[in-house]
């Protein structure tokens, strides 16, 4: 009986850690040139319907925040922001790989509004999401 019990056991573990059979997935996207030919870039993975990888940026005056980093001055620049541009995308990285992109829930200025996005991630998001949603359609 306990051979059968461990048995059991055993393959219930094996088939709840066998995680998503299906193909991984990358594909890039970027956003449209704002007035001043900002964009935005994203680079992700998915397999089936969850973003297992994802990589955000913004190119301002042809530079990339994210390379910037404590450079871009965010914080410096506003009382508002806790965090540097690249720390917010960060969390909005994760956000995504651990909710997907359609829980990102936008007002109509691009800002988000979700308690728990806004709990890490501030900024306005829309080319940002853009960029993800172009690169997840071109996902191969």
């Amino acid at each position: 009986m306990k051979k059968l019990t461990v048995l059991l056991a055993m393959t219930v573990l094996l088939a709840a850690c066998g995680g998503n059979s299906e193909p991984e997935k990358k594909g890039n996207g970027e956003s449209a040139k704002d007035k001043n030919g900002d964009y935005a870039t994203a680079e992700i993975t998915v397999q089936g319907d969850d973003v297992v990888a994802i990589n955000l940026d913004e190119t301002k005056e042809g530079k990339s925040k994210k390379e910037l980093g404590d450079k871009y001055g965010m914080k410096g620049a506003s009382k508002k922001a806790k965090k540097e541009w690249d720390e917010q995308v960060e969390f909005l990285e994760n956000y995504i790989k651990k909710n997907g992109l359609d829980k990102v829930e936008m007002n109509e200025a691009g800002y988000p509004v979700n308690d728990d996005v806004l709990a890490g991630c501030t900024i306005n998001v829309k080319s940002l999401m853009d960029a993800a949603k172009n690169a997840k359609d071109n996902a191969k």
